[in-house]
């Protein structure tokens, strides 16, 4: 049920084709977290507005949020955090190489007793 979030600055160097990267990052999700892929869900947001480190317009960020159900090991949280990273990596790589660019990956924790959730019935 991983949720993913990604930040971007308007700035970056790259436009990758952002259905290819979620089409990449749900199937490496679904074996590395595990989960079902059917339970995954993508969105992203571009920064207009935003301020890093003292202000320097040259700097640039992506940051990818996962926020996964509670209960994965260290191991797999790494694994996954690591996985996610590498895959930003291959989809920014004139960010990295032309600009001063973070790029970052998080995993939070939802907590079982806290996330609620309806699903419809699939049509005939």
């Amino acid at each position: 049920m991983p949720h993913t979030i990604l930040e971007y600055t308007a700035d970056v160097a790259d436009q990758p084709d952002l259905q290819v990267f979620w089409e990449r990052l749900h199937r490496f999700l679904a074996e590395a977290a595990p989960c079902r892929l059917q339970d995954i869900k993508s969105r992203a947001y571009r920064c207009d507005d935003y301020r890093m480190a003292g202000g320097e317009p040259s700097l640039a960020f992506v940051h990818l949020t996962i926020q996964v159900m509670e209960g994965r090991d260290a191991e797999t949280l790494a694994r996954v955090g690591q996985g996610a990273l590498d895959l930003l990596r291959e989809a920014y790589p004139l960010t990295l190489a032309r600009r001063e660019a973070d790029l970052t990956v998080e995993i939070r924790h939802m907590r079982k007793d806290s996330y609620f959730k309806a699903t419809s019935v699939k049509a005939p």
